[in-house]
């Protein structure tokens, strides 16, 4: 009896599987049909328009493969890549909206949310959004997630050997005291970090941070470097970056079972009025699809899509607990910059 049980259980769930399968296999299909149906009445306005123009928060390597690419699959369409950081970019858009006209399509930044206050920033439904994490979008469609970036707990392996750190708290060891590297205008990361824990437990936590004598040094990329040197023992670095250099042979490594990972999240979205819509949605469609996330990860960065990140990525946000930078903290920004001068002092 157990026997005949367990073939039927087997079945049932081989069946299960087989239905899953199915219907997986039927969403992909409509998810492309639906993609080819937009893109075929986007095609003619964006071959009369001719160009499509792009404000751009991230790298200029990454910015320039991605628009090769586009390039490559429309060639009657020219992106016009304008790459600045977020602040420049906001004060660009900014003084065009006072000036009266706003002359992006595309733009994509992590402070986007901020950019709503202008009336700048309208709505556009990528095909095949849905299956992003809904943290990775916006459910107004003003926005997607177009890339992430891990701050990650960074560890030199040949300084510490047998007894890395596990958890942020781990920090407040009096062994790390002048042997962690932060970067002086982590704004967003306390932001998220008081979110995660509630206010009073990470007040908590940086205080003790605070009391260890941080070593403040700008940019995650110098971090990153300065941790590989040996000049710091751990660091505050992004995750793309470390897992690039240990592929180079550095010796060095990043903490994976932090509690939480906090993500700083590049987002995408459509100008309100913009000067060329159909190659502009074209762009939008393009940045947010498969084929174009896969350009994104090819050149190290770790994609919003799901599916594109191998088997085994040590990016996966399954087997991290990954927490997304949320709007609320870039609205609220000037409080976590009050905050952070309050408790860490002078940064040198």
């Amino acid at each position: 009896m157990q026997n005949i049980w367990l073939r039927e259980k087997g079945v049932a769930r081989s069946q299960l599987q087989n239905w899953v399968a199915f219907a997986v296999s039927v969403f992909i299909f409509l998810v492309v049909a639906h993609a080819s149906a937009q893109e075929a009445g986007l095609l003619a306005g964006a071959k009369a328009e001719g160009r499509v123009v792009w404000y751009a928060g991230s790298g200029v390597i990454l910015t320039r493969a991605i628009a090769d690419a586009f390039e490559k699959k429309y060639p009657f369409i020219k992106v016009e890549v304008t790459r600045a950081s977020d602040p420049v970019m906001l004060n660009r858009i900014t003084t065009e909206k006072l000036a009266g006209k706003v002359l992006f399509d595309v733009v994509n930044s992590q402070i986007l949310p901020l950019m709503y206050r202008l009336n700048v920033i309208g709505t556009h439904t990528p095909p095949g959004v849905e299956v992003m994490d809904a943290k990775y979008r916006d459910a107004n469609g003003r926005w997607s997630g177009l890339h992430v970036d891990y701050y990650v707990l960074s560890y030199n392996t040949k300084l510490v050997r047998q007894q890395s750190p596990t958890d942020w708290w781990d920090l407040l060891n009096p062994r790390w005291k002048r042997e962690i590297g932060i970067d002086p205008g982590r704004f967003h990361w306390l932001g998220a970090m008081m979110e995660y824990f509630g206010q009073d437990m990470a007040e908590k936590l940086m205080t003790g941070l605070a009391r260890q004598e941080i070593q403040w040094h700008t940019g995650h990329t110098r971090l990153a470097h300065l941790t590989a040197a040996g000049e710091l023992s751990v660091s505050l670095a992004y995750g793309h970056r470390i897992e690039e250099m240990k592929s180079k042979g550095a010796p060095i490594d990043w903490v994976r079972t932090t509690r939480p990972i906090v993500a700083g999240l590049q987002k995408v979205g459509l100008s309100s009025t913009p000067p060329h819509p159909n190659a502009g949605k074209l762009l939008v469609n393009f940045l947010i699809s498969k084929e174009g996330q896969t350009v994104l990860y090819k050149q190290g960065y770790i994609p919003a899509f799901p599916g594109v990140l191998p088997k085994g990525s040590p990016f996966d946000p399954a087997t991290l607990d990954v927490h997304p930078i949320s709007p609320k903290v870039n609205f609220d920004l000037e409080r976590y910059v009050k905050k952070f001068d309050q408790i860490f002092g002078p940064r040198r």
